[in-house]
């Protein structure tokens, strides 16, 4: 693909994988007991401090990928965090019945987001960022 169509691409792209991240951050930080009750289900250890960083993580590398700045990084520290955080929440392979099957097309979905992320990782940011 040429330019300029392949810069919008990316930025399109970049758009929207940051607005999945960015929300949840968002979300977090707002409904922080909530995360922490969510987290502690799921088993997370040091919790609180688990919480705050993933509220930190998930809005500076969402704003890095809207920016442009960090794109590379951003991305992969996402595709890690989404990696981990699947095998930890969606562990559908310990489940049966509906919800084997409910987790299973979260881990699945995830699974499609870590790609995305990791395209984004190989190919940068393109031409159109905010701050060059």
């Amino acid at each position: 693909m040429e330019e300029p169509f392949f810069s919008w691409f990316l930025l399109f792209g970049r758009l929207c994988l940051s607005v999945v991240y960015l929300v949840s951050g968002l979300h977090k930080g707002i409904y922080f007991e909530q995360a922490i009750a969510e987290f502690r289900a799921a088993r997370v250890p040091l919790t609180r401090p688990a919480v705050i960083a993933t509220v930190v993580l998930h809005v500076a590398a969402a704003l890095g990928l809207i920016i442009g700045v960090f794109v590379r990084e951003s991305a992969l520290a996402l595709a890690v965090f989404t990696l981990v955080a699947t095998w930890r929440v969606h562990d559908f392979w310990n489940l049966e019945g509906p919800e084997r099957l409910l987790q299973s097309r979260f881990a699945l979905a995830h699974l499609a987001v870590i790609g995305g992320l990791l395209l984004l990782a190989a190919t940068g940011p393109g031409a159109l960022v905010l701050i060059p």
